[in-house]
């Protein structure tokens, strides 16, 4: 009679436990789920502005341009919108005229340039500012589901500790060979599940929508940007701009991204649609490795700022 009684008591008591173990402290996180990163907006680029596809063809009759800047410099003209702003200056410096008229219409070519590049600073503020946001909503929801996570694994090991101390209690008071042996081995059993569930990482998801994706346009890599300004995207897609010169800066951050493991091309596309989508279901995991795509991207962008500086510094010399 004791041994049913103490086993009866013993697996109730520990599947409560287990249901307890599994229970939520917190709701979804509404407000982190929605799409609060994107600008209110749309930005109007003029036409006027938009970098040409190529500048050799001018170069080549402005061959004093490359004696003052590099190549990569006049792409950054481009890129920005300032290409025939800057011939129109260097025609005016060739003159060598030193009447008050040129002098202020040179002041004034190059202050428009500044214009030109000071937008551009701005747009690299702009996307770098949307992307720590995004990194930061998805640290943010991926530190929920972990302290879930973390939760579950140290009830789970508690239960399991729990289960076995009572096991071993009931064994030593009961003076029944036959009870020691049923409540040592259904007790051990149960042990060991909660051990073992402890194990076994959690299948918690939370839903992350974002329609407006800055990762899309990295990962498929179209002509043409609809998230980006057309300053950013150029430079991003020029190997001129890129480290190695063989590769864009595009490709070399998938690159980077397929050898580091944070996208898996061997398996079906179902990451690749979440990470690249309008969103979905994310594990803890999958957050992390949205956050540290979406941190390496804000990293490149923001290193054009140091392409910006040196061609300002010459200009202003």
């Amino acid at each position: 009679m004791l041994k049913c009684i103490k086993i009866k008591v013993l697996i109730p008591f520990s599947i409560f436990l287990a249901i307890t173990s599994c229970s939520l402290t917190k709701s979804n996180l509404r407000v982190s789920q929605l799409s609060y990163c994107a600008p209110t907006s749309n930005y109007i680029y003029d036409s006027a502005y938009i970098p040409l596809i190529d500048i050799n063809p001018y170069l080549a009759k402005n061959k004093s341009l490359l004696k003052k800047y590099s190549y990569q410099d006049l792409l950054l003209a481009n890129a920005s919108g300032s290409f025939f702003l800057l011939l129109e200056l260097n025609h005016l410096q060739q003159s060598k005229t030193d009447d008050e008229d040129s002098i202020i219409y040179s002041m004034v070519k190059k202050q428009q340039i500044f214009n030109r590049l000071l937008l551009a600073s701005t747009e690299l503020a702009s996307i770098a500012a949307e992307l720590d946001c995004e990194s930061e909503r998805s640290k943010q929801l991926a530190n929920y589901l972990d302290q879930i996570n973390d939760t579950r694994v140290q009830r789970l090991t508690i239960l399991s500790v729990i289960t076995g101390a009572a096991t071993a209690i009931i064994t030593s008071v009961s003076s029944k060979q036959s009870t020691q042996i049923s409540v040592g081995v259904n007790g051990s059993i149960i042990s060991a599940i909660f051990g073992g569930l402890a194990v076994f990482s959690s299948h918690k998801s939370i839903t992350l929508t974002h329609n407006r994706n800055l990762l899309a346009d990295i990962w498929q890599n179209p002509k043409t940007s609809t998230v980006y300004p057309p300053f950013i995207w150029f430079v991003l897609t020029a190997k001129e701009f890129n480290d190695d010169k063989s590769s864009t800066t595009i490709q070399s951050l998938k690159s980077r991204w397929i050898e580091e493991e944070l996208v898996d091309t061997t398996k079906k596309a179902k990451k690749q649609d979440l990470f690249f989508g309008s969103g979905g279901k994310y594990l803890a995991n999958d957050l992390h490795t949205r956050t540290s795509m979406l941190n390496q991207l804000k990293a490149e962008i923001r290193s054009i700022n140091q392409n910006l500086q040196s061609f300002m510094l010459k200009l202003s010399v």
